[in-house]
């Protein structure tokens, strides 16, 4: 009973008695308060964490309105307070590892969904959407794939394997994903045009439009998206612009392209970024930067090759950024996310690779060492970056599009089959 028809109650019954006025009131009074609470109570304890709202001081209050922002998280296996932040800022999430191959399909008669189902849950339950990563890879992929007993497969054999893999998993999640990385990181980092990998050697250069057919059919529904590092740099751009032109050809449903985004302080590819969005979108792609953070350590590794390994050396960040540090990282956060939103008409999400530093791949790749490379701290304080980045919101870039002019929409999509 809410709290006005108490109210009204207590006002018929004065009419009655005005002798006991105070006492009526006083009772129905403490019954209004009682149903409120646990009226609260009850909402709360619907969700599994509360979600707190705002104006523009939240990623996708800032932001959702233009394309989505999310946050790779490695299951459900998150603190209360880790929940609280990532229902609150972001929009949709990407599992780290537990949809890769190795993890969901072990062995040819095995599949193992129970993580990965708890993390589809788990966003869904929340009102967050859930991009799927990855169908094909060349890492944390099992040998079997591409074994024949003792004999190494044929291409038959391994491309029954991939469409096989791809009908079982996509089609597992089928209407709960709103995107998949199909095919990840296939594009060679040196001269040739795609990378040397098993699926290359067993299948053949129609492995990628192949992956892309299967997984179509298995979920007719969710955006289909090429991903890889490093694709808005020359020469890989333009190996990325000759893939789509053979996916077209091959008349595979290839939708969009991720950009991972792993950069680096002080060597961040600005006019780059910006000319592999503008180059993507006009092939009818929907743009998306799918793993996004600023690496603060030194290394020597260029690109983001997780099978690349430098020896743990000395850890110069272990007791936190320093202020100039600080200050460099939220500068360049900022000029990423001016950039973005100048061209928010063909981005249809940014997701970083984290929820917070403590989180981060970074810690251990290249090498083992403290990073800081994302916008809340260990203690899940913000940093100095976030506020730069909600700030590139409010500036209107030059031939900006018009305010609600909506979300990226490209030009032409490549359906296939």
């Amino acid at each position: 009973m809410s709290a006005s028809i108490l109210v009204l109650v207590y006002l018929l019954l004065a009419l009655f008695d005005k002798q006991h006025k105070h006492t009526i009131c006083k009772g129905v009074m403490a019954f209004a308060i009682l149903g409120l609470v646990l009226s609260d109570r009850s909402t709360a304890d619907s969700h599994i964490a509360v979600q707190p709202t705002g104006g523009k001081d939240t990623l996708k209050s800032a932001f959702g309105e233009w394309f989505a922002m999310g946050a790779a998280i490695p299951g459900d296996d998150l603190s209360q307070a880790e929940r609280q932040l990532l229902f609150r800022h972001f929009g949709t999430v990407t599992p780290e590892n537990c949809m890769k191959p190795a993890l969901v399909h072990p062995a040819p008669d095995r599949f193992d969904f129970a993580k990965a189902d708890a993390l589809v849950d788990l966003a869904r339950g929340n009102g967050l959407t859930v991009n799927g990563h990855t169908l094909v890879w060349h890492q944390q992929c099992p040998d079997w794939f591409f074994r024949d007993g003792a004999q190494v497969a044929g291409r038959e054999l391994v491309l029954a394997r991939l469409r096989a893999h791809i009908t079982a998993v996509a089609g597992h999640f089928a209407g709960k994903l709103k995107s998949w990385d199909v095919v990840n990181e296939a594009i060679d980092d040196g001269h040739d045009y795609l990378r040397k990998s098993p699926w290359l050697t067993g299948i053949g250069d129609d492995f990628i439009a192949e992956a892309f057919i299967a997984a179509r059919k298995a979920d007719p529904k969710a955006e289909l998206y090429y991903n890889d590092y490093g694709i808005e740099l020359q020469p890989k751009r333009d190996k990325m612009l000759r893939l789509l032109g053979d996916l077209k050809q091959r008349r595979a449903p290839v939708q969009g392209v991720g950009i991972q985004g792993h950069w680096r302080i002080d060597h961040i590819p600005f006019k780059d970024i910006e000319a592999a969005i503008v180059a993507f979108h006009a092939e009818g792609m929907r743009v998306a930067i799918t793993e996004l953070d600023i690496d603060v350590g030194t290394r020597a590794t260029a690109g983001a090759e997780s099978g690349t390994r430098e020896q743990d050396a000395a850890d110069p960040l272990a007791n936190g950024l320093t202020a100039d540090l600080q200050r460099r990282l939220a500068d360049q956060y900022g000029q990423l996310f001016a950039l973005f939103f100048k061209h928010r008409d063909k981005i249809s999400r940014v997701t970083f690779w984290g929820l917070q530093d403590g989180r981060s791949w970074l810690n251990y790749w290249p090498s083992k060492r403290t990073n800081h490379p994302l916008l809340w701290d260990r203690a899940l304080q913000p940093k100095p970056a976030l506020a730069a980045v909600l700030a590139a919101a409010k500036a209107e870039p030059p031939n900006a599009p018009p305010a609600g002019s909506g979300p990226a929409a490209p030009p032409k999509a490549s359906q296939g089959h």
